[in-house]
């Protein structure tokens, strides 16, 4: 075969590898926002420290959250004792 078949060959492999279809993979993940808005008037917020609201903040996110933790109890009997777990199964950004 000589260098000019070989050529002819090479390009009806490669126009028939251009049409395959390509697939491609979309994966959709719900995305559940929690947020936090209270308003305070002036005076309070100029008298106190942000740990205080950020305080209610972390709070009031946390309670929030409850809907999204599972939750589960098991009894271990070689060391007489209760163990609580709590999980919470997050959508890592890529």
């Amino acid at each position: 075969m000589n260098a000019r078949q070989k050529a002819k060959k090479f390009k009806r492999m490669y126009e028939e590898l251009l049409k395959q279809p390509v697939t491609i993979k979309v994966e959709q993940h719900k995305i559940d926002t929690l947020r936090f808005e209270r308003r305070y008037p002036k005076a309070l917020v100029m008298s106190n420290y942000n740990s205080y609201f950020q305080h209610c903040m972390a709070k009031d996110l946390a309670e929030k959250l409850d809907k999204y933790i599972d939750y589960h109890m098991e009894f271990c009997p070689h060391t007489n004792e209760y163990r609580f777990v709590g999980e919470i199964k997050v959508v890592e950004k890529r």
